[in-house]
């Protein structure tokens, strides 16, 4: 076979066109031969040429080659191996490999891209999975995220740069922010600073630069920690100007004798105030933004437990950094609180029982998980102007005060599988219900009968609220999180969830503090395989027979007959035994006051629940079975 190629077009001297064109002619042996015969074309030929070739599709865009390289010799690899996730190949973290073909510790990829792109955005990854993603530093990744990103302007080879830092291995990326908004005005040879990475080089003032319009400006470096006087030490100072005399000179905690100074940890940097992240003023140790006083006050009297680490908050108005911002019960009233200077804005939060995030089983409880009602892509809210504000919440409550939580039940998960190759690993429950949460805390689900429904029982205590998702697939293999085999459904969308941090959305539940049987879900569905809503059903021993839905005889040896008075339409029939497993299931047009029959010869002897589901309505009652 042939394949045909677009390579180049270029105009010669007299006004034509030269045409390459190359053909692919496939060998029997699955190798090729390309082929680029050379001829001149008026432009009329080619311009026809042109027209055939993209009606029959074989124009083929024009591409630049990209390669990413980094180092990975800070690292343990992973058996999975190194890849890269990006903009440009849809986020999949398996999708592209990183290899070390001369065994330098430096992996690298080449992407053949489109010639249309500007930049990409992606991460590398130790593994093959998210969750083993690097978290690219504030001063070197994209605004607002945790990604790398680069500029393409042809081919490109981004320089090297070490596992989740901004330069190479050893080296220290810096990112410098002063605000000038309190200055008079702006020296118009600009913003300048010079330091001891710079030699104090007066000659050579570093031209900072304010792109967004916003007075804050910056600079970025790279520093050798081991070339400074003192070692590990940064000292320096910004200049409104570009020559010494319209230096700042500082005082307070962060200078010395005139110099800012700030001490090289071996960790990507970015100088600016570390209680409230906001950029230091011009010739002072505080922000030109007055903060404003936040009292952040939280209930913990319902949680089972309050961690031995202490209770926090974490949010964007201080890096969601956990184990930061404290709060304190001095009182004893179960009430935790805690004062905190904020920048006006507005900001997300959650509280913590602990001090890190989700619990790591070193006294470390959880983050809490509100309901939807009060959460914005699962994290509280808040805004600050110029006046001090107090925020209080129960844990993991909407409400200021708290009410109780349900009691502690057992709840039956259910999911089916029909749809889908089952794992060899199996098919898991994750959540915020297990110690620890989410997978670390994955518990394997069974099918004892083999009609591809799997289900588990857990106790459930806690918060009436909670999310939850299914994983076909172990996610959690030898300590290592796998978010690849964790189902991905539009649960928020479609009504059964709530969208989470991650642009994702977890499936929800509010627990009635009673046994209870989930309806078996389609896996990533919101309905069950055969496209209908699935219904929750209550602990046999808490039911109450509901008017409009009798059954007789009950009890039942043979058959059963349904009445249903009040409710009409499509109805969705099911009878449980009592490990929550649908053994009857049904689907009929009904109208007020029919009846219903169900043969139950061929069900065991005992106790069952049997449930009327329709579009507005709900009722279940027992039925036993002789």
């Amino acid at each position: 076979m042939h394949k045909t190629i677009w390579r180049h077009a270029v105009l010669n001297e007299v006004g034509a066109v030269h045409a390459e064109l190359c053909i692919i002619r496939k060998a029997e042996n699955g190798g090729g031969t390309l082929i680029c015969p050379t001829q001149t074309l008026e432009m009329k030929h080619l311009y026809s040429l042109l027209v055939g070739l993209a009606m029959t599709g074989t124009i083929m865009a024009q591409t630049v080659l990209v390669t990413l390289s980094v180092d990975m010799s800070n690292q343990d690899v992973a058996a999975e191996g190194i890849h890269v996730a990006g903009d440009f190949q849809g986020w999949d973290p398996a999708g592209t490999m990183l290899t070390d073909d001369d065994m330098d510790g430096i992996y690298e990829v080449t992407l053949e891209l489109s010639d249309s792109l500007s930049s990409i955005q992606y991460k590398f990854l130790n593994g093959n999975a998210w969750g083993v993603d690097e978290v690219c530093p504030e001063a070197c990744a994209l605004p607002g995220t945790t990604d790398r990103y680069a500029a393409i302007d042809g081919d490109t080879s981004v320089p090297v740069v070490c596992f989740g830092q901004c330069a190479a291995c050893g080296i220290t990326t810096v990112l410098f922010k002063v605000d000038m908004s309190q200055e008079e005005a702006i020296n118009p040879v600009g913003v300048h600073m010079n330091g001891n990475f710079n030699g104090w080089d007066g000659t050579n003032f570093l031209m900072m630069e304010d792109t967004d319009g916003d007075m804050v400006y910056t600079y970025m470096t790279q520093v050798d920690g081991a070339m400074l006087d003192p070692v590990d030490t940064l000292q320096f100072k910004f200049v409104n100007g570009n020559a010494w005399g319209f230096d700042e000179s500082p005082e307070g905690e962060c200078a010395n004798q005139g110099n800012r100074t700030m001490v090289l940890n071996g960790s990507d940097l970015v100088y600016q105030m570390s209680e409230t992240g906001q950029p230091y003023c011009y010739n002072t140790c505080g922000s030109c933004v007055a903060p404003t006083p936040v009292t952040f006050k939280v209930d913990m009297s319902t949680q089972a437990a309050v961690s031995v680490n202490g209770v926090c908050v974490a949010g964007s108005f201080q890096g969601w950094t956990p184990g930061l911002n404290f709060l304190s019960d001095d009182d004893g009233d179960m009430v935790y609180e805690g004062t905190f200077d904020v920048v006006p804005g507005d900001y997300e939060f959650k509280f913590i029982n602990g001090n890190n995030w989700g619990g790591d089983g070193d006294g470390n409880i959880d983050n809490e998980n509100p309901p939807a009602d009060c959460v914005s892509n699962g994290n509280r809210v808040f805004s600050v102007i110029d006046e001090p504000v107090t925020i209080q919440y129960c844990y993991n409550q909407c409400s200021e005060t708290c009410v109780p939580d349900p009691d502690p039940a057992a709840i039956t998960f259910q999911i089916d599988m029909s749809n889908e190759t089952v794992s060899e690993n199996g098919v898991w429950l994750i959540g915020n219900i297990t110690t620890p949460q989410w997978q670390a805390g994955a518990l394997q689900m069974s099918d004892s009968d083999g009609d591809n429904i799997y289900d588990i029982t857990y106790e459930v205590s806690g918060a009436a609220f909670f999310e939850y998702r299914y994983c076909n697939g172990d996610p959690y293999p030898a300590g290592v999180i796998d978010n690849a085999v964790t189902e991905v459904g539009q649960f928020e969308e479609d009504g059964c969830g709530q969208g989470n941090p991650f642009g994702e959305s977890n499936r929800t539940h509010t627990r009635s503090g009673q046994p209870e049987v989930l309806g078996a879900y389609c896996f990533t569905s919101c309905l069950d395989c055969n496209g209908d809503s699935v219904g929750t059903v209550i602990g046999i021993e808490e039911l109450q027979d509901f008017v409009g839905l009798e059954a007789f005889p009950n009890p039942a040896s043979d058959m059963v007959n349904l009445r249903i008075d009040g409710m009409e339409g499509l109805l969705q029939i099911r009878i449980y035994d009592l490990t929550g497993k649908a053994v009857v299931t049904d689907r009929q047009m009904v109208q007020t006051g029919a009846v219903l029959s169900y043969p139950v010869s061929d069900l065991g002897a005992g106790m069952y629940i049997l449930e009327a589901l329709g579009t507005a309505h709900r009722a279940t009652l027992r039925l036993t079975v002789e």
